[in-house]
């Protein structure tokens, strides 16, 4: 069935309801029993086409189509997210299934909390190359000891084989709450020409990407991820300065078998003191090239990432951090995260609040993936 056979039966079936409601309402009764039954079977249909009518309209979306032959009477359901929360800031309208709490707030579209997310990943060059898990709950992560690892070796024939003791550690990962809480005026909120969803989807998807790039590079897991600072394979600068062959030695220093994906990830401090390296021959180290995908060069042939929660060239500081971070760290990001609107709150100020709540948590699994770069002059 269509879009339009389905806006249609939607139609009908309230048309019924209304009559069985208003006839009980003429004749000053309550409803009986097979009217109340109807009502109910109605309810259950109405409910199974508005799920219908929300994937029929999100598959169109996906496929680029649009079905201009939709009538009135489920265009609440076939919204945008984007405008279905802003009327929702705005108390426009209710809709079935869209409020959770009367009076406190409501739970916005699954799909605009979701794009929230995709866009809060897409901002962060290193949340793009980690490896991330969308579990709702505890990810428990395999990790080989060091001690106990998994060798091979030649053997004569009709000899013993040498056997190796496998042991593994398990690395529970949950969630950590990443929360923000945003106000605003109905005096800013009712000005139409006023994108008020953009305007805080955007401010809010950016902090809360910082935020998270910040915890996965350098957290100390206190309420937040773990960062890649907390282990990695350790390579020491004696100065509060770095040189050519540092970074020769740096590159040297991960495992022949992590380069092949492995990025360059500092400030734009620590990369515009690299720029002005050269070689023995004096070529520079680092090329700027047409490179995508957030990079901004190469250095001996690796891409570079930058990032302002990088530390900068200072004593006890990890000022760069080289290695292929897919293998090196796991994040579990919860895909469903909360976006609320309230209402009441802060109602005597003349005020709603939007309140987003991201869970996130993640650790370092393969230190030896990656090298940490850390500045001690002792």
């Amino acid at each position: 069935m269509g879009l339009k056979e389905l806006n249609e039966k939607r139609g009908d079936l309230l048309q019924e309801m209304r009559s069985i409601v208003d006839g009980a309402k003429a004749e000053k009764r309550s409803m009986n029993e097979e009217e109340n039954t109807r009502v109910e079977a109605i309810t259950a249909e109405l409910d199974n086409i508005d799920r219908s009518l929300r994937n029929e309209e999100r598959a169109a979306s996906l496929l680029g189509k649009e079905d201009k032959n939709v009538v009135n009477a489920g265009a609440s359901e076939q919204r945008a997210a984007r405008d279905i929360v802003a009327d929702m800031v705005r108390l426009r309208e209710n809709r079935a299934n869209e409020n959770t709490v009367s009076g406190v707030g409501n739970i916005v579209p699954i799909e605009f909390s979701q794009d929230i997310i995709k866009k809060v990943t897409e901002l962060s060059g290193i949340l793009q190359r980690i490896s991330i898990v969308n579990s709702k709950g505890i990810y428990k992560q395999i990790v080989q000891n060091d001690s106990y690892k998994i060798t091979a070796g030649w053997t004569d024939e009709i000899a013993e084989i040498t056997a190796s003791a496998a042991k593994f550690t398990t690395l529970e990962i949950g969630h950590h709450k990443l929360a923000s809480l945003v106000k605003m005026s109905l005096e800013l909120i009712n000005q139409n020409e006023f994108d008020v969803v953009s305007e805080f989807m955007s401010q809010m998807t950016l902090d809360f990407s910082i935020k998270a790039e910040s915890a996965i590079i350098s957290g100390d897991g206190s309420g937040k991820p773990y960062g890649l600072t907390t282990s990695g394979t350790a390579y020491t600068l004696t100065a509060a300065a770095i040189t050519a062959d540092d970074i020769i030695k740096i590159f040297h220093t991960l495992k022949a078998n992590y380069h092949p994906n492995a990025n360059w990830l500092m400030s734009n401090d620590t990369l515009c003191r690299i720029r002005l390296l050269k070689d023995s021959t004096g070529q520079y180290l680092f090329h700027q090239n047409e490179m995508t995908g957030g990079y901004v060069g190469t250095i001996l042939g690796k891409p570079v990432l930058i990032s302002e929660c990088m530390d900068n060239i200072a004593d006890t500081k990890n000022p760069i951090l080289f290695g292929d971070y897919a293998r090196a760290y796991k994040a579990n990001l919860n895909p469903d995260m909360t976006l609320q609107i309230l209402n009441e709150k802060y109602a005597e100020f003349g005020m709603r609040g939007i309140l987003g709540i991201l869970w996130l948590d993640g650790r370092p699994v393969n230190p030896e993936a990656y090298v940490k770069v850390t500045v001690d002059v002792g």
